[in-house]
This record gives structure tokens, sequence and C-alpha cells, in this order.
């Protein structure tokens, strides 16, 4: 099945220079269609239902602007842009899609038709999706030399650089319109873009990494500030136990001397008892009287 079957959007960009009703491009004549006599003109699958008016707000003549078609069996709807911007709308039948084998013309509707388009045309794609509002508006984000996007080059199915190989017939002229230029000023931007986009998270890392040494730094004090309460408190209680210690090594001195004391003691009465035992033993020999008994020195 061909691609565009049953979805497609045609996008290029317009110049008008003379007035008239001509047809910027058509194909298979009214299968896709669209005329410039100073407003949007045109339709699809041979409905001329799409028309703007005339007003201060279309494009005036010698003005380029973008211009787009979108439709999808699936929506049956086909939608017209202006420079990005949604300017009309309208139901297609149901059921119906894109019928293959036709020719695609730009500059008119038919090869020698009457509705000749007098001005230029630019950038002529055509994609095989429906594009969103959103991506029909990046398409005219810079202007004229807007390129498409990544992501849609592989819907773009009909490609302007293909289109310009082709033969062409009538007054056709090749302009200039030095988007080189702006191109590569774009993609220098791009690559400017790209760098500060690295740049900007090679900073975001730095700072979470930042963020990750202060919190474990503020732990770090926390913990050193836990250690430096218990040293402290061990600290006290090792004063605690050398005063305790002290104090035991006092009672220590104070229980030797005590000691000391009671030998004494126990020598005296060691000594007092041999005495009065060998008083005993003279008693019982009977070398001694009772008042020496009890009054010897």
């Amino acid at each position: 099945m061909n691609p565009l079957t049953e979805r497609f959007s045609a996008c290029l960009w317009i110049k008008r220079l003379q007035a008239g009703n001509g047809s910027p491009f058509a194909y298979n004549k009214y299968e896709i269609f669209m005329v410039d006599d100073g407003r949007y003109s045109g339709g699809l699958f041979g409905n001329y239902n799409l028309h703007g008016d005339r007003s201060s707000t279309f494009p005036p003549k010698g003005s380029w602007y973008s211009y787009c078609i979108t439709w999808s069996l699936a929506s049956g709807t086909s939608r017209i842009y202006i420079n990005g911007k949604l300017v009309n709308a309208a139901t297609t039948p149901s059921g119906r899609t894109l019928q293959t084998g036709g020719t695609l013309i730009l500059g008119n509707y038919l090869p020698n038709g009457y509705h000749k388009f007098g001005g230029e045309l630019y950038n002529f794609n055509m994609f095989s999706k429906e594009l969103t509002a959103t991506e029909v508006a990046n398409l005219s984000t810079i202007g004229l030399c807007t390129e498409i996007p990544e992501h849609l080059e592989e819907f773009r199915v009909i490609r302007w650089e293909d289109i310009l190989k082709l033969s062409r017939s009538g007054t056709v002229t090749d302009i200039d319109l030095r988007c080189g230029p702006i191109l590569e000023m774009r993609s220098r931007l791009k690559e400017v873009e790209n760098k500060t986009l690295l740049t900007q998270r090679k900073l975001e890392v730095a700072l979470s990494e930042k963020s990750d040494l202060e919190l474990s730094l503020n732990k770090t004090k926390t913990e050193l500030t836990e250690v430096g309460g218990l040293f402290n408190s061990t600290q006290e209680e090792l004063v605690g136990v050398q005063r305790d210690l002290e104090a035991t090594q006092r009672e220590l001195n104070e229980t030797k001397v005590e000691l000391e004391d009671t030998k004494l003691d126990l020598e005296d009465t060691k000594s007092e008892l041999k005495n009065v035992s060998d008083s005993r033993c003279a008693l019982v020999k009977g070398n001694l009287t009772k008042w020496d008994i009890f009054y010897t020195p």
C-alpha cells in the first residue's frame, strides 16, 4: 500500500508575485490542490471546500509564507495551516482514501493548465503522516530557512531536493535564497546549544556530588560531635575512677598502718602471754609468792 493512501501532509513556502488565481501545487488535478488568489483556497478529493477570506491577516503579495495541508483517514479531517497556525478545517467523506498513481504538479493544477502560478516556491515536501499542530509550527520556527526536524525525516516520502532534479516545463528559474549562511549559523548555534547542555549536565552532576559531599561532611561532623561527647563522658568516668582508686589506696595505706599496729599489739600480747606463762610455771615450782604473782613489774 502506498504510504500516502491513508494519511499525508504537504508543506511548502510560497511567495505570490503576480495577481490571479494561480495554483502553487496540485496532485491528480483536484485530488489535492491549492489556489493562491489573495487568499488560501483549495480542497481535497475534488471538494473545493477549504477557502479563506481576503483579509489583512493573509500574507500580502510579495511576502513569503508557509502553507501546509494535513489529513488522515482516521481523523476524517483536512486542515490548512498558514505560517504554522491552523486557519481552516473540513470533514472528508467517510472511508475515502487518497488515490495513487496520479501526477504531482508545482506551479499549476494541470500540465499547461490555466492556473499558472506567478511567483516563487520553495521546499515542497510530503510526509506519510498527519502532522500535528506542533509539528507544523516547528516547520516555520525561523522562517524560510527552517530545516526539517530529524524525527520527521523517516516520513518525508517526497523531498524537495529530489524535485529539483526533475524535468521542468514553462518558465522556471532557480533562485538563491541564501539559506546556506543561515543554516551554517544555525548549525553552529546547535553545536553551542549542545555544548551548553553538556556543560549544564556536568554542572548538575558536580552540584549533586557537592551536595552529597556536604551531607557526608555534616554526617561526619555529627559523628565527631557524638564521639567527642563519648570521649568527654569517658574522660569524666576515668577521673571518677582515678578518684576512687586514690581513695581506695588511702584506705589501703590506712589499713596497712592499722595492720602494723595490730601486729605490734599482737607481739605485745604474745609477750604478755609468755610472761604470764612463765609466771605460772614459777608459781607451780614454788619460787614465787602470791604477791610476786600479782605485783610483778
